[in-house]
């Protein structure tokens, strides 16, 4: 059936494919760099949105939370696969602890994808970070860097 028929294969020369390489091994190490510097950051948010805790269904040590912090509330968002989710959340747990007027809150996205498409969830964790009136500050994609809970507690101290 295909007797006679030779087909059209492009073949690349050594020299493309070692460019072509090198070229994809930059690229990615690019990337990889924007997205370590990038993430655990703060960015600021201004749309002025307020989380409705009902809507949220968020319970500490099994009771509905019903109030936000008295200066700041990291909301966190999580799943069941994420690794540094656990870690996550110790820390800010630890802050809660140490630091007046902080409340944490950590939300399961594994059932509450509904949750994840309102706040454009693409990352575990994500957290948000709002004021005593729940209003939407910042969001910190990913692990937060310890300057990063420092410059936020310290942007809402009275």
């Amino acid at each position: 059936m295909w007797r006679g028929v030779t087909p059209n294969l492009v073949v690349m020369p050594f020299d493309s494919k070692l460019i072509a390489v090198v070229g994809l091994l930059a690229l990615a190490t690019v990337a990889g760099i924007i997205w370590k510097v990038t993430t655990g950051r703060a960015k600021r948010v201004k749309t002025g949105e307020q989380i409705d805790l009902k809507e949220i269904g968020a319970t500490k040590n099994g009771v509905p939370v019903t109030k936000f912090g008295e200066h700041t509330t990291f909301l966190q968002f999580s799943s069941e696969t994420c690794s540094t989710c656990k870690q996550t959340a110790k820390l800010f747990e630890q802050l809660e602890k140490t630091s007046h007027g902080v409340l944490h809150i950590d939300v399961d996205l594994t059932h509450r994808l509904d949750l994840a498409d309102k706040f454009g969830i693409l990352q575990t964790p994500t957290t948000l970070v709002l004021d005593s009136k729940g209003i939407v500050k910042s969001r910190i994609g990913g692990a937060p860097k310890p300057s990063t809970i420092e410059e936020e507690i310290g942007h809402f101290v009275i």
